[in-house]
């Protein structure tokens, strides 16, 4: 295995403390960066501890806590794992070609669509990879992550063959890691597989519920099969292929979430914009661009837009 890959990963929250976690124990060197300095602090003095479905603690070298991207200046990773939310993407990225080397491989970890298209506008095609993450979970403490499922696999992918090579080799660290992972030559539909699945999570938000418990009640079930079924009318129109039982399929995964919640409620409850534009506001786009109407996922996009709003 090629242990002389170094990895950086931006955002150390559920997403990215889980995956800096596995590649930790599995003898990786990784650099976290984020801006709570709580919790980064925490992780610094006590380490990193997952909850819940896996339980393990690792420790990381001092100088790999980072507050700021301008601090990764120096550090080499040469594989960098974006796992902030969507919204913040154009912000961070500048900084972060600033302060990386020019043939750094940059990861997006991020829910919504096109996110790996934004990152290879700062990078180029050959340097954005764009990874699914089916693993989930929440901060319940600072230095502290619930891990409150995985459905397995993950799958990695890239926007031109150039990249094939690389990614093979992430996805296969990834996947002796102990989080199983995948490479894919059709990531584009894994993407949309992966964001109409994350249409519902507007009515975990706006009823203050777990995806269990959204699952287990008939009407905001047969509300979540109404979401999923907008995303595959505007999925086919656009030529991506899913299985006929494919809305069966997703109520199926989502109640194999169990009582999780959503990092879009998080973001919500903490007054700090969602990923929506990036979910439910782009299958509504797509969607008026190919003539189809999509009732119910406006209606999302417009009550957490006003939840985003209000004071």
């Amino acid at each position: 295995m090629a242990q002389n890959f170094k990895f950086g990963i931006i955002g150390v929250g559920p997403s990215g403390g889980i995956l800096a976690a596995h590649l930790v124990k599995a003898g990786y060197e990784v650099v976290l960066v984020d801006i709570n300095k709580n919790h980064m602090n925490a992780i610094k003095n006590y380490g990193l501890k997952i909850r819940y479905l896996k339980q393990f603690m690792v420790t990381f070298p001092k100088e790999n806590i980072l507050n700021s991207v301008n601090d990764l200046q120096n550090k080499d990773v040469n594989v960098l794992f974006i796992a902030v939310k969507a919204p913040y993407l154009k912000i961070i990225l500048p900084q972060v070609t600033k302060v990386v080397k020019s043939k750094t491989i940059l990861v997006s970890l991020q829910n919504g669509f096109d996110t790996e298209e934004i990152i290879a506008e700062f990078v180029g095609e050959e340097n954005s990879l764009r990874m699914i993450v089916n693993f989930g979970g929440y901060i319940i403490d600072n230095g502290v992550i619930r891990m409150s499922y995985f459905n397995p696999p993950n799958y990695l992918g890239v926007l031109t063959k150039k990249a094939e090579e690389k990614a093979k080799k992430i996805a296969e660290i990834i996947n002796s890691s102990g989080l199983e992972t995948i490479f894919t030559k059709d990531i584009k539909k894994e993407v949309w597989i992966k964001c109409i699945l994350n249409t519902v999570a507007p009515l975990c938000v706006l009823t203050h519920t777990t995806m269990k418990e959204i699952m287990d009640f008939s009407g905001t079930r047969e509300i979540s099969r109404k979401l999923l079924r907008e995303g595959v009318e505007v999925a086919k129109a656009y030529g991506i292929s899913l299985e006929p039982d494919f809305i069966d399929k997703g109520i199926d995964y989502l109640e194999h979430l169990g009582h999780h919640r959503v990092s879009m409620a998080q973001d919500i409850y903490n007054g700090k914009p969602s990923e929506i534009d990036f979910l439910n506001g782009k299958l509504v786009e797509y969607g008026r661009i190919k003539g189809i109407e999509t009732i119910y996922n406006k209606l999302f996009v417009s009550l957490i837009k006003v939840c985003e709003f209000a004071p």
